[in-house]
């Protein structure tokens, strides 16, 4: 038999798309780009990008075996290499840390752009430790920073107390609760942006535990009910 016998007239080549699986990822695997897989087997190339992040998922070592012939896995790869939010936090709890093993003291907004990013690092975990959502190890890894809580500007508890307390009189005297309108009503702003983080950590399932006891005993409807889908 002859190679030209083997060949098939081009009207007779399947004019459809190829949908095998299969034969995406091991084009892709010898080297061959998403793109020009897409191209040859007529399919777009979003199709045959989900079926190599699949894989990629499903078995991470098929990806070490293919090819690099072109850029594109290193792309993906990297995709799936995202460090968590628990990672994100100790690496920058580490760069803090290191910080203050390099200068003795913690990092301040005023020593240069690095420092100011560990510095609003720092003020986030103020700003969880006074709602109650640091987990015990966070803790303990930053009191071995130092006095890492600083000076706190008045007491957060006392603030939130207060502000309880002026939003149920505001309650009494309106009939209502505080609306967030700054030009026709600028003076309910404060209140009203207070109101509305209550609600926010309330969906997020982040608010105090006492807190979210209070709310609902000084003021039943502080909660707007949800809509019931029919």
């Amino acid at each position: 038999m002859r190679f030209d016998d083997l060949l098939v007239p081009e009207d007779d080549y399947p004019s459809g798309p190829c949908e095998s699986r299969r034969e995406w990822l091991l084009t892709y695997s010898r080297g061959v780009s998403v793109d020009v897989i897409a191209s040859w087997c007529r399919v777009t190339p979003a199709r045959v990008r989900r079926a190599v992040e699949k894989q990629i998922r499903h078995s991470p070592s098929w990806f070490d075996q293919c090819l690099r012939i072109h850029d594109q896995p290193a792309d993906l790869r990297e995709k799936f290499n995202r460090p968590t939010r628990e990672g994100l936090w100790w690496k920058h709890y580490n760069d803090v840390a290191a910080h203050v093993s390099a200068h003795g003291m913690l990092p301040s907004q005023n020593h240069g752009d690095h420092a100011r990013v560990l510095y609003r690092w720092i003020e986030a975990q103020r700003r969880q430790n006074d709602a109650g959502n640091l987990t015990h190890d966070k803790l303990e890894a930053l009191d071995r920073l130092g006095s890492w809580q600083g000076v706190r500007r008045g007491r957060p508890d006392e603030h939130w107390t207060r502000r309880l307390t002026e939003l149920c009189l505001f309650h009494r005297s309106h009939g209502r609760l505080p609306m967030y309108d700054p030009v026709r009503r600028p003076e309910e702003r404060l209140l009203a942006v207070w109101l509305i983080r209550q609600r926010t950590w309330e969906r997020k399932g982040r608010l105090r535990l006492d807190r979210r006891h209070r709310l609902p005993a000084a003021l039943p409807d502080w909660m707007p009910a949800t809509p019931t889908t029919k």
